[in-house]
């Protein structure tokens, strides 16, 4: 019943949609080829014939996350998709030799005219991708949906918990379900009572860079709208003159014109503010100290796991319940530190504490990620096999 509804107000507002999405090419946030792939399910479908899997990221945090898979599947017959611009140009680049697409939303008829024309043996969905069309009708022609690197924030966990009986029915859609953490293990059995399997966590698979001797440099990554005002009086309680430089990297760069207005003109001099995809290695790698955003609000803070895999010490403020055991691990080998101080001005002065440090982490760091890519190839069999 809950499908039905949900089918009968996708046509009633499909209309809606369609405007939507088209005035979303007017503001740059779509092409006309996103649009067509996304909302008209328009493709040359003579280059898209046959696929052993088909790999669905939706943004570039997810993106991040799909390179042991493509890299040890034992089949190269992989087509990627996935859902925003910023992710397809990346993926353009990082993946020459694949097929590449947009991904139909979760409109009934684009997934049958879709699979209609496309055969797919295995559509693996990363990180928190629950599509209800998309998995009943795969399902329904044979094709088997696999979550790998599943996460469940908790908002989400409340939300599906109210609809058990829906939760119960998605869930039955899977053959396999493979968490990011045993917390997220946890929620995915209670929610869709069914087994679910925990083999680490794919964004573990990084090239290390690792350096002791970095310069006073300290970045605030992914960094959100909500947080601007906040890292600006953050910025204002920091010692200037111990600090070489203050790297910005925005959550989402069509924001930078609103960020770039608040920063004052008494300390702009020091700070570089990303304002391109595909940069933040570098800051990292360049950074001794690297903040992690979405921690000053209720969002549920980012994962840490990049900045660590470039040897910086890593700080996060108090909202980290998406990222909540990573950061008790890092914790624990002292390679990060969550700030529970909620006066910007206790942040600062902690934050110059910790600039001047010198680091020491190279040993700690290799060992930790040594030992969760080892379990990596655990996912790899469990998907293969399946």
């Amino acid at each position: 019943m809950i499908i039905f509804s949900y089918n009968f107000l996708q046509i009633i507002l499909f209309p809606i949609f369609f405007f939507i999405a088209f005035f979303r090419i007017i503001f740059k946030k779509e092409n006309y080829t996103s649009f067509a792939q996304k909302v008209l399910c328009n493709y040359n479908f003579s280059e898209l014939k046959e696929f052993d899997y088909l790999i669905h990221f939706s943004s570039i945090g997810e993106l991040n996350s799909i390179d042991y898979l493509v890299e040890n599947l034992s089949s190269k017959k992989i087509l990627l998709t996935c859902s925003t611009m910023s992710s397809y140009n990346l993926a353009k680049k990082k993946y020459q030799k694949y097929s590449i697409i947009f991904l139909p939303l979760d409109f009934k008829w684009n997934i049958n005219k879709f699979l209609n024309h496309i055969k797919i043996k295995k559509i693996i969905w990363i990180d928190s991708e629950i599509w209800p069309n998309w998995l009943t009708i795969s399902k329904r022609k044979k094709i088997k949906n696999i979550l790998v690197n599943g996460r469940l924030s908790d908002k989400s966990f409340s939300r599906w918990m109210i609809f058990s009986s829906f939760s119960k029915l998605i869930g039955s859609q899977y053959s396999l379900i493979i968490a990011k953490s045993l917390e997220d293990k946890k929620k995915f059995e209670i929610i869709f009572d069914k087994n679910v399997f925990y083999y680490g966590n794919l964004k573990f698979y990084q090239k290390l860079n690792l350096k002791n001797d970095k310069k006073n440099i300290i970045c605030f990554a992914s960094i959100h709208k909500e947080e601007y005002e906040k890292v600006s009086k953050i910025i204002e309680n920091l010692n200037l003159d111990s600090i070489k430089q203050i790297i910005i990297i925005p959550r989402h760069i069509h924001f930078i014109s609103k960020l770039k207005s608040i920063i004052k003109d008494d300390y702009s001099n020091k700070i570089l503010i990303i304002e391109k995809f595909g940069e933040n290695n570098s800051a990292y790698e360049n950074s001794k100290l690297t903040f992690m955003g979405g921690s000053l609000f209720d969002h549920g803070g980012q994962n840490p796991i990049e900045p660590l895999s470039k040897g910086c010490f890593v700080l996060s403020g108090q909202f980290i319940d998406n990222f909540s055991e990573i950061y008790a691990d890092l914790e624990n080998l002292s390679l990060a530190k969550v700030l529970k101080e909620k006066n910007f001005e206790e942040i600062g002065s902690i934050i110059n504490k910790y600039i001047d440090m010198k680091l020491n982490n190279e040993a700690k760091i290799k060992d930790y990620f040594n030992f969760n890519i080892r379990q990596l190839s655990s996912i790899i069999d469990k998907v293969e096999q399946c």
